[in-house]
């Protein structure tokens, strides 16, 4: 009784399933029969109890297929309710079954039912491969297993295949030294993309590094990272390099922490981590040169008022140092550049700092040793607040010395003067400026045997200083020299990834219309850093390239959130440096010229209807440059902090800018005319000023306030006692010949390339 009322609710779910498909009068129909079937079985299978039996309650039913014998009886049974339904309505209808073969009444009619329609396959292309079934997954895999697949077999073995020459031609390329490049997302996202393979093929992110040798370097790395270079074993010698020379000149001194002093609350003073910084050294044509490991202090982790407490110390300005190579020319002054070895720690350190044991290095093999020992430090590491203060003020106090008797200067406070010399100091690199090499050298041997032995190289006649190299002419006669940087130029260039061989170079690096904000236009498409390349134009247009200074300018301004056109700008200044990568600045020093200053305003010209309500488009733009003996010294380009409310008063604020720079020019002057027979035009340092615009003149020249310039804020008058006395000239000029209006707004090839002329000197 059971088997026959499982039997009799298969069937009847079997139909219900069906019919699922036909139409909604036959499928209402085809439910109430298949429940009228199904009950009878249920209560059966409990027994005559309303309550069905414990198990699962759902189950998956597989649709029926001709042959079979379970639908038979439900089969004949729906058929017949089907004829009594076309008979009563009246009609003749074909009917099919669940087979979909058609049963025709035998007396015909002009009117039938439609044929009701298979959701399921309606639409669908069925053949007779199709109509054999579904198979099963189960299926598929026993067939997989029992034949195989030759096509995927193929496939595996071709791709495993590739994946083993990929590791050869890497191991190949890994032989190089690849140091790594701004690439590095592109290496994370294959790394990503590597976690989803099969555990046994893993190591295609290896692949990168061929791919990281066609991008720009980046040879500064961590500890971690450095052991996974393949040339660490250099990196590991330049450590140990490293360790014994602190050692050897006693920078530190070993101590147990259990020995550590305590503060006012009665807490051992704690201690800072030690961290290690690596580097390959490369020369112009990017070989490298040198591996440096730099072991340095982590002055983050310093107090203020516990183990430091001033931090300010200064550096050279490019004023100075771009006057007196002038003035070295120009009088035939010898020149010595020399680079302090290890220049921080030389200088004592002035408060007590403990530090705790490289990484990398132990005691006596002891791995342990760590949680010992750390390192009570006698001088001035690198990376600590105070390191940089505390050299500037040894050497400071070692040139002052007497027997030296350098005076520090009151304009700049890294320039130090003494009969017949002058000496600049930026950080540990030094320029020496003299009468003659006899003098130069007493210094330095004044410098090595005195008794803060300090210690030095000396790199000889200055040819290179901070990056720029200096290129003087083959004939005596010839006091002209260039300053030129093509490495970074170079640099530049594969930054923003552009090919000179694929890149059409341009006459001007800025064109019309002046960039904003753009927040409605298109995003970047490349990954290139934008600040970077930002960074290292403002420091080649700050050096030997003042042409670019306005275009530069403009572009850092939106170094928060580039967009696509200020990528654009930036590969335009690439493409123009294309052109002439070789070149920098010219000096051809006249010795019947003296301070010369160029000023130039654009009135409210970075002005757009697309930031309408942004009060930065209406601020004008200050361009300067100030010369002397006809030689760039010092130039400028940038957006005034206020308003002007005219052409005038915009050029009145631009000419009050730059004498902010004439002045300390001039009194730096005076200073260094006591140390060397300077040749002037006049005996007391005068300076004309090019103005382009009457009416600034006018405001300069005249203390009277009148109802459009009373507005004007005092500190824009400061100059004028310099103008009434005479001491500073002020003078009009055309603007056609006004060499500071490349400072200022993008020009026309040909006016650029006639003021280029006339301030780069080609």
């Amino acid at each position: 009784a059971a088997a026959s009322s499982d039997a009799a609710a298969a069937a009847s779910s079997d139909a219900a399933t069906n019919n699922a498909a036909a139409s909604s009068d036959a499928a209402t129909t085809d439910a109430a029969a298949s429940r009228d079937a199904a009950t009878p079985s249920a209560s059966n299978l409990s027994n005559g109890s309303d309550v069905l039996p414990s198990g699962p309650s759902v189950s998956i039913l597989e649709p029926t297929h001709s042959g079979s014998s379970e639908n038979t009886a439900e089969t004949a049974d729906l058929a017949a309710k089907q004829q009594n339904i076309s008979s009563a309505s009246g009609n003749l209808a074909t009917i099919p079954n669940c087979e979909g073969e058609a049963q025709a009444d035998s007396t015909g009619a002009d009117m039938r039912m439609p044929e009701p329609i298979d959701l399921a396959t309606s639409g669908l292309r069925r053949s007779q491969r199709s109509n054999k079934g579904e198979r099963t997954q189960q299926t598929y895999a026993d067939e997989y297993a029992s034949k195989g697949s030759t096509r995927h077999r193929a496939v595996n073995f071709m791709f495993i295949m590739m994946c083993l020459v990929s590791t050869a031609i890497v191991a190949v390329a890994r032989a190089r030294p690849a140091p790594r490049c701004y690439a590095s997302r592109t290496m994370r996202y294959f790394e990503q993309i590597n976690t989803h393979f099969d555990g046994t093929i893993n190591d295609l992110h290896a692949m990168t590094a061929v791919f990281a040798t066609e991008c720009g370097h980046n040879d500064t790395y961590t500890f971690k990272e450095m052991l996974k270079q393949v040339d660490a074993e250099a990196f590991i010698q330049a450590m140990q390099e490293e360790i014994d020379t602190h050692t050897e000149r006693k920078h530190w001194e070993l101590m147990l922490k259990s020995d550590l002093p305590r503060d006012k609350n009665g807490q051992r003073v704690r201690t800072i981590m030690s961290i290690w910084a690596f580097k390959r050294k490369r020369n112009g044509f990017g070989d490298v040169t040198k591996y440096k490991a730099r072991l340095c202090a982590h002055g983050g982790q310093q107090q203020w008022g516990v183990n430091y407490w001033e931090t300010y110390a200064p550096v050279v300005d490019w004023m100075a140092i771009r006057l007196l190579l002038v003035l070295a020319e120009v009088h035939g002054l010898e020149t010595r550049s020399i680079d302090f070895v290890l220049a921080f720690p030389q200088a004592d350190l002035d408060v007590e700092v403990f530090m705790e044991l490289p990484s990398g290095m132990d005691i006596d093999g002891d791995p342990g040793s760590r949680q010992i020992y750390c390192l009570r430090l006698l001088k001035s590491l690198y990376g600590l607040k105070q390191a940089g203060l505390n050299w500037f003020e040894f050497l400071k106090a070692g040139l002052m010395a007497e027997g030296r008797d350098f005076v520090q200067s009151n304009v700049d406070p890294c320039v130090f003067y003494r009969e017949g010399a002058i000496m600049l100091v930026y950080v540990d690199d030094c320029i020496i400026i003299s009468t003659s090499n006899e003098l130069i050298d007493k210094l330095l041997e004044s410098l090595k045997n005195g008794p803060e032995n300090f210690e030095f190289t000396d790199e000889g006649t200055l040819q290179k200083y901070l990056g720029i190299e200096i290129i003087r002419s083959s004939d005596p006669a010839d006091k002209s020299f260039e300053m030129v940087q093509p490495y970074l130029i170079k640099r530049i260039v594969e930054l923003v990834g552009l090919d000179e061989r694929m890149t059409n170079a341009r006459d001007t690096p800025v064109g019309k219309p002046l960039l904003h904000k753009d927040l409605a236009g298109l995003q970047r498409k490349s990954e290139w850093n934008y600040r970077g390349a930002v960074g290292m134009l403002a420091y080649l247009a700050n050096n030997t390239r003042p042409e670019l200074s306005m275009a530069v300018h403009q572009c850092a301004r939106f170094s928060n959130e580039p967009m696509l056109s200020h990528e654009r700008a930036i590969r335009r200044i690439g493409k123009y440096l294309l052109k002439d990568p070789g070149r920098g600045l010219v000096f051809n020093p006249d010795e019947s010229r003296g301070i010369e200053c160029f000023v130039d305003a654009d009135f409210a010209g970075g002005w757009s209807q697309a930031d309408a309500d942004d009060a930065d488009n209406v601020m004008s733009r200050t361009g300067y440059v100030i010369m002397y003996a006809g030689c760039p010294i010092l130039w400028g380009s940038k957006l005034q902090t206020e308003i002007a409310l005219s052409t005038a008063e915009a050029e009145y604020i631009a000419l009050s800018h730059a004498m902010r720079q004439v002045i300390p020019l001039m009194n730096l002057l005076v200073e260094v005319s006591c140390i060397f027979k300077v040749h002037l035009p006049k005996p007391q340092v005068h300076c004309k000023v090019f103005e382009d615009n009457r009416s600034a003149i006018t405001i300069a020249e005249s203390s009277k306030f009148t109802p459009r310039t009373k507005h004007i804020a005092l500190k824009y008058h400061h100059f004028r006692r310099y103008v009434k006395e005479k001491v500073i000239r002020l003078y009009p000029i055309s603007t056609h010949e006004q060499t500071a209006d490349i400072f200022t707004k993008p020009l026309d090839d040909v006016t650029f390339l006639y003021l280029r002329k006339k301030l780069n000197g080609w």
